[in-house]
C-alpha cells in the first residue's frame, strides 16, 4: 500500500494568501477562456476587481410576436497570485471564444492587490485558446 499524500508546504505554512491561488506554470502567461458565442463585443464587459475579473454579458432580441428576449450572464475569475490586476487583457476571437491574459510577475515585483477596479476594453482579433 501506499502512504497518504502529505500536504503541500505552501497550504498549511504560509505559502499564498487564501484569496489567490499560484498560477499553474510560473513565468507563461495566465490565459483563461470563457464561450461568449451569442453575445456582440458591444454586449460584454470585463473588469477586474477585488482579485478576480469579471466577465459579463447582456444580450436583449425583440421577438416577432411582440416581446423580448433577455440573455445575461456573469462569470468571475480569481487572479492568480503572480498576474497585477492592471496588466489583464482581453481579445475575442472570431469562434466567440474570450480569450482574458496576462503576464506573471515574480514575487518581488508584484504591485497593488488590485483593490479599485477597472473595465477592460475587448478587442476583436484572432486569438486561440490551448
Amino acid at each position: 500500500r501506499t502512504p497518504p499524500m502529505a500536504p503541500a508546504y505552501g497550504a498549511h505554512f504560509g505559502g499564498y494568501p487564501e484569496s489567490r491561488s499560484p498560477a499553474p506554470f510560473p513565468r507563461e502567461p495566465w490565459k483563461v477562456c470563457v464561450n461568449v458565442h451569442s453575445f456582440k463585443p458591444e454586449e460584454l464587459t470585463v473588469k477586474t476587481k477585488d482579485g478576480y475579473v469579471e466577465v459579463s454579458g447582456k444580450h436583449e432580441e425583440q421577438q416577432v410576436e411582440g416581446g423580448i428576449v433577455s440573455k445575461n450572464f456573469t462569470k468571475k475569475i480569481q487572479l492568480p497570485y503572480e498576474v497585477d490586476p492592471i496588466t489583464v487583457f482581453a481579445s475575442l476571437s472570431p469562434e466567440g471564444l474570450l480569450i482574458i491574459e496576462a503576464p506573471q510577475i515574480p514575487p518581488y515585483q508584484q504591485f497593488g492587490e488590485g483593490s479599485s477596479g477597472s473595465e477592460i476594453p475587448v478587442e476583436s482579433q484572432e486569438a486561440t485558446c490551448t
